[in-house]
């Protein structure tokens, strides 16, 4: 399991989003309040960010714990953006610690994060993901994890598609499919910089949190409210829901 985050809107410092708010990414990363299966996110960090006038995101991660890196401070208050998708790791058992594994997953102008796992991955669903893909979506994976697979599967159904919203729907139904019968919980999130669109489902048992809250203009998404105070809006499982 991860803690995950996204925002899109006015133009803000990372520093805001990652590590200023009481319960931000940051207290998530050694604090969490709402895991069932995991204790901390000590795995890893990373943080995607779009800047006008360029399609790709900038990325930054590492392999160490978010509260044990000092250069997430360095740069937090300089970087400004109106799109930014982040996330701290828990690794799942029997899935690789690494650089290749860490999230956020990017490819051309989209972003792509994953909360949760799929039981058993590498016991059947790797190999079913695998061969259900297209050359590009294929040639795409660095990593060995079941988030990096999920990524494949949309970039899969996004170039059919080229919409967010109905691909991310498909994802869903594919990885439901690969599953083989295995217990699953995914939450994702994917960007293009200028659309964030979310979903939170449970194939056998509950669906990880995954919250949204609306501030004028701005949306937040995250598995855990990083302030008290109404306006966290609990999102429903299976549906997706989009800021633009």
């Amino acid at each position: 399991m991860c803690r995950v985050l996204a925002y899109l809107g006015p133009e803000r410092p990372l520093q805001e989003l990652l590590l200023d708010p009481p319960h931000s990414l940051e207290v998530q990363s050694y604090a969490p309040k709402e895991m069932e299966e995991a204790l901390l996110n000590a795995d890893g960090f990373g943080v995607a960010w779009y800047v006008d006038g360029v399609v790709e995101p900038a990325r930054y991660r590492t392999i160490l714990p978010m509260w044990a890196d000092e250069n997430v401070r360095d740069f937090a208050r300089q970087v400004q953006s109106g799109c930014v998708i982040a996330a701290v790791r828990s690794a799942t058992p029997g899935i690789g610690h690494g650089l290749t594994n860490t999230q956020p997953f990017v490819h051309g102008r989209l972003t792509f994060l994953h909360n949760g796992f799929i039981r058993g991955f590498r016991q059947g669903p790797m190999r079913a993901i695998r061969a259900s893909l297209g050359d590009e979506a294929y040639g795409a994976i660095r990593g060995t994890s079941d988030s990096e697979h999920l990524f494949a599967i949309f970039l899969d159904e996004y170039r059919a598609k080229q919409d967010l919203e109905s691909a991310l729907e498909a994802t869903l139904a594919r990885a439901d499919e690969a599953r083989a019968g295995q217990r699953a919980l995914l939450s994702l999130i994917v960007g293009d910089g200028e659309r964030v669109c979310a979903v939170t489902q449970a194939f056998d048992g509950n669906a990880p949190t995954l919250y949204q809250r609306r501030e004028g203009p701005g949306t937040i998404m995250a598995s855990e409210p990083l302030f008290a105070g109404e306006g966290w809006e609990t999102l429903e499982p299976g549906k997706v829901v989009v800021a633009s």
